[in-house]
C-alpha cells in the first residue's frame, strides 16, 4: 500500500523535472556603482570590468549610477582615468554598452550629482537612462547585485 502511495507522487515528481528546461536563463545582476573620482576611479573601474565580464557570461547586467558615482554618467568625467593593469575606464564604459548592457543612473543624482554642463551642452553616454530608485529595484527581479 505504501509503494501504491509513493509511485503517483515519483511520477509527478519525473514528470514536473522533464518539463524543466535544460539550461536555466542567467538571473540578472545589478551593478550599484555609488563611487566617484575619489580613488582615482579603482571602484568605477572594477565595477565596469564586473559588468563587462558578466555580459561575456552572457549575463544580463545593468550598471545603477548614483550618488557620487552618477559623475561616470559624462563621458568626459571617465576619459582619462585609467587604473594601472585595466584597460581605460571610457573604454570598459564604451565595451559595456557596445555589449548590450545597460546604463542607468538615478534621477535625484542625475540632476544634483553629476558635473554641471554649460547652459544647453549635456554630455551623457548613449542610452544612458535617468530612472528613479524604485524603478531600478523593480527592474532587478530576481537578481544579484554588487556595489562599488
Amino acid at each position: 500500500m505504501t509503494i501504491a502511495c509513493i509511485q503517483p507522487a515519483y511520477a509527478d515528481a519525473q514528470h514536473a523535472l522533464s518539463a524543466l528546461p535544460a539550461v536555466f536563463p542567467p538571473s540578472p545582476l545589478t551593478i550599484l556603482l555609488m563611487s566617484g573620482k575619489e580613488d582615482g576611479g579603482k571602484r568605477a573601474t572594477l565595477a565596469f570590468v564586473a559588468a563587462v565580464s558578466a555580459i561575456a557570461m552572457e549575463r544580463p547586467v545593468q550598471v545603477f549610477m548614483a550618488g557620487d558615482g552618477a559623475r561616470w554618467g559624462d563621458p568626459d568625467e571617465a576619459e582619462g582615468v585609467a587604473v594601472e593593469g585595466f584597460p581605460p575606464l571610457d573604454e570598459l564604459i564604451r565595451d559595456f554598452l557596445d555589449l548590450g548592457g545597460q546604463l542607468l543612473v538615478c534621477s535625484t543624482c542625475a540632476r544634483f550629482c553629476m558635473p554641471a554642463q554649460p547652459e544647453g551642452a549635456e554630455r551623457r553616454w548613449p542610452s544612458l537612462q535617468v530612472r528613479g530608485m524604485a524603478a531600478m529595484l523593480e527592474s532587478q527581479g530576481g537578481g544579484s547585485s554588487l556595489s562599488f
